[in-house]
């Protein structure tokens, strides 16, 4: 512990001049304040993000700045556990490895967007949601389905959005934080706001250092062991910065820096001595003009990211057995306008330039794919009713991916009480270049998978008074996949191929309670989902398994605060799910309890919190093999203002 806490103060002292550096500039920010413009037409935002505009026909869990401060220095792996009944699939705990799935898909059938620009891996296809922070961020979506006609490839099980809405309004606020978890993790963050009429930032940064310790039964020696092989650390920082040129125009930028170092543990039943780094730098820029009945947005963005992994034979070995390394970039242009043809009617239009390329040992030589994407899209609002389609087409230096199409409706059938919504989307996925390249068993011979999806929901207000309201949301929904990639063994080695046709059917459903009385509140929201996928290979003709994806996850969270007293209550379960075509993992249920008080200091807030994680110390696996920790505790300190 002493050793731990040594680290942690060196490592926190390597980072206060920057800290210091971001709080210095915090000062010398303009004090005027004007109400931020933005041009509106009877009941239509003209500002709205293409994303924004046309998903009113489709499921979308959205996340506020309000819900994602308590989870301020953690990974959004972990608050989706928390606030959803997505498919998380973690290789451990801290920096281990997170990806997640929706609907019965794979992890690369979910998109990733920051500020509009997908950031998936390149050589993947999938994000690492230990890598993506919380706190970087005021707005996070959650949209099920995703059309393709909106979001372009690998949507078919839906897409996460990540937003920063910077607005130029007289703000000084921020948060500090810190935490220790009782597996030897310790983690901090910083995050302010400021800025005037004109000119605004918003800063975000936080660092970690864990010994990653924690006791599990290895059933394969069949012996107690503990696990002290997975240290890990992660610093980063997220900014974002707006300046307004006239009533109706903006430029923003942000920028997006992060390292993680992480020794991959050793599974169950091994020893094995492996570390990998990660590092990405992010950056785009937008120019957004509001008319009388047009906007106009341009925007560029610039993805670097690099990673090395290396395997040792033994823990003396004075070279490494494996040493990759991964060097990949993505350049993206993307211009939108949009016309109000009337109160009722808009028109969007768009072009996406795209530029990646990846230098992979692996592949021999360095690879690069260019493309060209069109987008159109109409909406038409009339009253309580709301219809929307949209087309798309791309145009890619290795394939073209046919005109893709979404049409969708909504409507209120009881204002503010009760909505119908139904969807009908084509969607496609384009081979990764680790699908293409990668040798041994890539091939560059591969179809993009395509295929659709329909679905219908309703949102309904169960009853609503004064103190009380229960709403509930449900949904249906059916989805098809072509020549869907699977690697599989082929003589001595492993290939990609359009191995599999896929249908995916099931239900979304969430019940939320929520009751105030004086300065009591209570919320609980369950969250249901109900999946089942059928497997068709092209090969044998018979039926096989999605792997890792069960037909049932809830998450129930409780939350009850009462003046400067909160508590919380979650809990998560998982049904059993294939790790091969005849062997499941257990079903598994979670418990986890939040505790503790936001006292009033000065012209903020100052919380104490104390958590216990797996209340129950339950034994489980996310992926075979990988242990997960027993009960631990953290306590985290934080200062708002």
């Amino acid at each position: 512990m002493a050793e731990m806490i040594r680290k942690a103060l060196l490592y926190f002292r390597s980072v206060l001049p920057a800290i210091l550096l971001i709080i210095t500039y915090s000062t010398v920010m303009f004090s005027q304040s004007i109400a931020d413009t933005i041009i509106q037409i009877p009941d239509v935002v003209v500002r709205a993000s293409r994303f924004q505009q046309f998903r009113s026909d489709i499921k979308t869990d959205e996340f506020t700045s309000e819900e994602l401060s308590p989870f301020a220095g953690e990974s959004l792996g972990r608050f989706l556990i928390s606030k959803t009944a997505l498919n998380v699939k973690s290789y451990g705990v801290g920096g281990a490895l997170s990806n997640i799935s929706l609907r019965g898909t794979s992890t690369s059938h979910v998109q990733v967007n920051w500020n509009g620009f997908p950031i998936n891996s390149v050589t993947l296809g999938s994000s690492d949601f230990s890598f993506i922070p919380v706190s970087g961020f005021d707005n996070i979506s959650v949209v099920y389905g995703a059309p393709g006609a909106l979001y372009g490839s690998g949507t078919f099980g839906g897409a996460v959005n990540l937003d920063n809405n910077l607005k130029t309004v007289k703000a000084l606020k921020g948060s500090v934080n810190i935490s220790y978890e009782s597996i030897e993790t310790i983690n901090g963050s910083l995050s302010f706001t400021t800025g005037n009429n004109r000119l605004a930032w918003k800063a975000d940064a936080w660092g970690a250092l864990s010994g990653n310790e924690f006791s599990y039964y290895d059933y394969i020696r069949q012996t107690d062991r503990k696990q002290t092989d997975g240290q890990w650390h992660s610093t980063g920082t997220v900014q974002q910065f707006i300046f307004r040129l006239s009533p109706s125009s903006t430029i923003e930028a942000g920028f997006w820096y992060q390292v993680k170092a992480f020794n991959i543990p050793s599974r169950i039943g091994s020893v094995s001595w492996e570390h990998q780094r990660d590092s990405t730098l992010k950056f785009f820029t937008a120019w957004k003009k509001s008319g009388h009945r047009w906007s106009l947005e341009a925007k560029t963005a610039v993805f670097k990211d690099h990673e090395r992994y290396t395997m040792k034979a033994s823990e003396q070995a004075e070279s490494y057995s494996i040493d990759s390394r991964i060097r990949s970039g993505q350049y993206y242009g993307d211009v939108n306008f949009r016309y109000h043809a009337g109160r009722n009617i808009s028109v969007d239009a768009g072009l996406i330039g795209t530029f990646i390329n990846a230098d992979v040992s692996a592949y021999g030589n360095r690879k690069e794919e260019r493309g060209l994407t069109a987008f159109a899209g109409i909406k038409y609002d009339l009253d309580r009713f709301s219809t929307q389609a949209g087309l798309r087409k791309e145009w890619n230096s290795n394939f073209h991916s046919g005109v893709l199409s979404s049409f969708g409706m909504s409507r209120e059938m009881i204002t503010d009480k009760w909505k119908l919504r139904l969807n009908v989307s084509q969607k496609f996925r384009k081979p990764t270049f680790n699908d293409l390249f990668w040798m041994p068993g890539g091939n560059p011979d591969l179809k993009p998978e395509t295929g659709y999806s329909v679905e219908a929901g309703s949102s309904v207000t169960v009853f609503k008074k004064e103190k009380a309201v229960l709403s509930a949301d449900a949904g249906i929904y059916w989805s098809k996949i072509n020549n869907m990639i699977a690697w599989r063994p082929d003589g001595m080695y492993w290939t990609a191929m359009n191995y599999q046709r896929v249908y995916s059917a099931g239900m979304d459903c969430k019940l939320i309670l929520d009751v105030k009385h004086r300065k009591l509140k209570y919320r609980s929201a369950l969250n249901v989902m109900l999946n089942r996928p059928d497997v068709q290979p092209y090969v044998s003709g018979e039926h096989e398994k999605m792997l890792y994806s069960p037909r049932i996850i809830t998450s129930w969270e409780n939350s009850l605060s009462a003046g400067i007293f909160d508590m919380a209550i979650d809990h998560h379960f998982s049904a059993d799910r294939f790790y091969d075509d005849n062997s499941l993992l257990k079903p598994y249920q979670l418990l986890d309890m939040k505790t503790g008080v936001k006292i009033p200091v000065a012209n903020g807030h100052l919380g104490i919190h104390l958590s216990v994680n797996n209340l129950t110390n339950t034994t489980y696996e996310l992926i075979r093999l990988y242990p997960m920790p027993g009960r631990y505790w953290s306590v985290k300190i934080n200062y708002t203002f």
